[in-house]
């Protein structure tokens, strides 16, 4: 049983939400591959666009202050899967925000909606979305469609579907996280493994290069945000006391991957975090470091901020060198 099925089911029958589960279409055969949360939400925007009335839908994961599409229905020229779109600019961040209804068969009705930038640009004449949320409320994204068709026809009963698929999505999410973590449990072991530096016993500069092009793809193909944290800890002048640096660091970072790239700089890849979290945590290791007599500058950036990992850290070792130029501690 697929995900439209198993979603059909969810919802109490009624001749509204039958009209859903009769007119549901298979998705292309071109769009078979990828993760299974990626053919799940395929099944889902094409029977959403299929017969809800709206023509166009997809499921976008919330990476800071940009939307990046994991799965849009076939025919849609105005979002594309990939592509991101910025977050503050869609209905869909108003609609999570609690300022405006589930279902909008007029967004000209809802000010909130019309007057966002996305709509305005689209012509947007229908809206429905609902928030994905994980199992601690954090906003991971939205299943959102609508239409830009004059007076377009909404189905009736359309939130109680809407709402069983973001369930089930949701739950699809919440299993491909963990299965990421496993998979990066493996990958760090492998990493120092092949990799190690002889003085930390961290990845090397070759291993860091190695993770971020896991990163990268699990970036591409999931939506999950990653930011990238550099830390210097200033001239060092022999093995033990680098030793305690990176103990420091470590301690500081418990659930990172932590590298060593150069004599006196670290880089640590943190999953799975908001931008509010990164700034925090670089606090958190500079205080550590400072606390063991280490002059310690660190800079971030995240997945949102540019098209792949290794121009996230350029970005942020930019930013630290123009951190220690200018005397800015975090």
């Amino acid at each position: 049983m697929n995900l439209v099925e198993l979603a059909a089911r969810s919802t109490p029958p009624s001749p509204s939400t039958a009209v859903l589960r009769t007119r549901a279409r298979r998705p292309a055969a071109q769009d078979v591959a990828g993760t299974s949360l990626r053919r799940s939400a395929r099944q889902v925007v094409d029977a959403l666009a299929g017969s809800s009335g709206l023509e166009t839908w997809y499921l976008g994961r919330v990476d800071g202050e940009t939307l990046l599409p994991l799965a849009v229905s076939t025919g849609s020229r105005s979002v594309t899967t990939g592509r991101r779109v910025r977050w503050s600019d869609t209905p869909c961040r108003r609609m999570a925000s609690g300022l405006g209804p589930t279902v909008a068969p007029v967004v000209a009705d809802v000010p909130n909606y019309a007057r966002a930038p996305f709509s305005l640009a689209l012509g947007v004449t229908a809206y429905a979305g609902l928030p994905l949320h994980d199992r601690d409320g954090r906003l991971l994204g939205v299943l959102a469609g609508w239409s830009t068709r004059p007076a377009p026809v909404v189905t009736p009963g359309l939130e109680p579907v809407l709402r069983a698929f973001s369930e089930l999505l949701t739950q699809a999410l919440d299993a491909e996280v963990r299965d990421d973590e496993a998979q990066r449990a493996t990958e760090r072991e492998a990493v120092r493994r092949r990799a190690a530096d002889k003085v930390t016993s961290l990845s090397s500069r070759t291993g860091w290069g190695a993770v971020l092009r896991e990163e990268d793809r699990r970036c591409a193909e999931r939506g999950l945000p990653v930011a990238l944290l550099v830390v210097d800890v200033g001239l060092v002048r022999s093995s033990a006391r680098l030793q305690r640096a990176t103990q420091a660091i470590v301690r500081a970072l418990p659930d990172a991957l932590v590298s060593r790239l150069n004599a006196r700089q670290f880089g640590a890849v943190l999953p799975d975090v908001e931008p509010d979290e990164v700034a925090a945590t670089a606090e958190e290791v500079a205080t550590a470091l400072r606390s063991e007599g280490f002059t310690a500058s660190t800079a971030w950036a995240t997945s949102g901020e540019a098209g792949d990992l290794g121009a996230v850290w350029l970005l942020a070792e930019q930013r630290l060198y123009s951190a220690r130029r200018d005397g800015v501690r975090p």
